[in-house]
């Protein structure tokens, strides 16, 4: 899910430059994920789905702050993560560099049990990243972008060959090419990502590649749309003990975004409405998911 929500949070806009701004409003989830906490405590069987519904508060920022003309120092937080990052521009392209850290999230202890209530547990990552962007121009924009975290579970209660402690390695080429079509600017978004994730037990360990599809385009003076379409394909390690095989994940997703700037005339505003469905199918009914959210924002820029 989380995934699901910093993926439609980045893409907000294929054309605006950053500005500084915050954004709150509510978010709606709908799941039946076995491994969200949003779902039963206790379930009688591997097998057992159910949808769950939730609406929670949503908040997201940018703060910026420009030491020279080249050099700039943020402070962002999407989905809970939080990023204290530093952008510069030399003679070799421009540079982003920072650090990660997420303490909010929870799953559950030990999600492989029945009959008996799951409890919850806190997570912790933290990491860093780096991203270059390359060879860009009005007409064609890529960044490459490599980022490294630790996470860690409170309480992990799983068999050894389960443990979820690990290491993330992610890096990612992402993709933008301006064009027009019917006399409206149009971008076209072409991303791939691979990630690594080395846990302790490695039936937990796996390796992840995505790719993603989609266009941004202005409608008109007031209102934006972005699409945005992904494929992915997730491998496990080693054999699951629980189920006795290997858990392999073919993963489809769609977002959208609909964003209407300067509603009533209020300068400095949008109205922001984000929409995702995902949809994990595995060889292992336990591991099959969908997801879908809807956020409702208001934001001020400053």
């Amino acid at each position: 899910m989380k995934k699901l929500l910093l993926s439609s949070a980045l893409i907000s806009s294929a054309f605006a430059t950053q500005e500084n701004y915050f954004e709150i409003g509510t978010i709606s989830i709908k799941t039946n994920n076995n491994f969200s906490t949003l779902q039963k405590k206790n379930i009688s069987s591997f097998d057992y789905t159910s949808n769950e519904d939730k609406t929670l508060p949503y908040f997201e920022f940018y703060y910026s702050k420009n030491l020279t003309h080249s050099h700039n120092l943020y402070l962002k937080s999407i989905a809970k993560d939080l990023n204290i990052g530093n952008k510069f521009s030399s003679n070799l392209g421009e540079f982003d560099m920072g650090l990660k850290l997420d303490l909010l999230n929870e799953e559950w202890e030990n999600p492989f049990i029945t009959n008996t209530n799951k409890e919850e547990t806190k997570t912790k990552e933290f990491g860093a990243y780096l991203a270059y962007t390359l060879l860009s121009n009005k007409d064609y924009k890529s960044v490459l972008k490599y980022e490294i975290s630790e996470k860690s579970y409170d309480k992990d209660s799983v068999q050894t060959q389960l443990k979820r402690d690990g290491i993330r390695n992610i890096l990612a080429l992402n993709n933008i090419f301006y064009s027009s079509l019917l006399q409206k600017p149009i971008a076209y978004i072409n991303n791939i990502s691979f990630e690594n994730y080395k846990a302790k037990g490695k039936a937990s360990a796996y390796n992840e590649i995505n790719f993603e599809l989609g266009l941004s385009s202005i409608i008109n003076e007031n209102l934006e749309l972005t699409v945005l379409t992904n494929i992915a394909k997730k491998d496990f390690d080693d054999i699951n003990p629980v189920f006795n095989k290997s858990i392999n994940e073919n993963i489809y997703g769609i977002k959208t975004i609909l964003k209407y700037n300067e509603p009533f005339k209020y300068q400095n505003t949008y109205i922001s409405l984000k929409m995702g469905l995902e949809k994990k199918d595995t060889n292992e009914s336990f591991y099959d998911s969908k997801t879908s959210f809807a956020i409702v924002s208001l934001a001020y820029k400053f």
